[in-house]
């Protein structure tokens, strides 16, 4: 079993570089030969809001059960001794469709650090709109890392406080939150995040 994965959730508020969403917009858990349905343990965070400070640092970050959507295995995003990053991502969202491409393209050419783990979150998904299903968007990009499916009602973006994607929320080894980030972070802002989350020289 995968000790770590990952995607993003929209609510009435617009980052820079993000998109956002409303309760208007239709949202499905995606359909595949497998059981996608995502599950979620522990006090979720509070809404990712910089100009209040982030209120969430230092909190446990909820704990996710779910299935890597790209290779059917299953997936625990829970304490595991490393840190984590969770990107969450929407498949029809203009910015994390330039985000993954650019951090596709990156991260084939640079390794993480060795001591961070990657995951994504597919949330906000809407079979009506671009790049669906989210599986095989991401597959055509060439992502290599797990992803795992948001519920029907986004419980998985609503626990780790996302108001805009793309959102990356970074988590320290033991669990609790080092810090969040939204909007394009791109490869070179991406990597400094990153290595600062494993205490490494820049």
């Amino acid at each position: 079993m995968k000790r770590w994965l990952l995607p993003a959730v929209l609510v009435p508020m617009l980052i820079a570089g993000a998109c956002r969403g409303g309760s208007n917009q239709s949202s499905t858990v995606a359909k595949q030969d497998f059981n996608t349905e995502s599950s979620v343990q522990g006090k979720a965070l509070a809404p990712f809001d910089p100009a209040q400070g982030d209120l969430a640092v230092g909190q446990l970050a909820p704990s996710i059960s779910g299935v890597d959507l790209l290779t059917g295995e299953k997936v625990l995003v829970a304490p595991a001794g490393r840190p984590l990053v969770v990107a969450f991502l929407a498949h029809w969202c203009p910015h994390c469709q330039r985000e993954v491409a650019a951090l596709t393209e990156w991260l084939l050419a640079n390794a993480l650090p060795s001591t961070v783990d990657l995951i994504a979150v597919s949330t906000f998904e809407a079979p009506d709109r671009g790049n669906h299903p989210p599986a095989k968007w991401l597959s055509d990009e060439g992502w290599r890392y797990p992803v795992i499916p948001d519920t029907a009602s986004m419980t998985v973006a609503e626990a780790f406080g996302a108001t805009s994607v793309p959102y990356f929320v970074f988590i320290e080894a033991d669990g609790t939150v080092a810090f969040r980030m939204s909007g394009n972070l791109g490869p070179n802002q991406l990597s400094l995040a990153m290595k600062r989350l494993a205490g490494t020289s820049i």
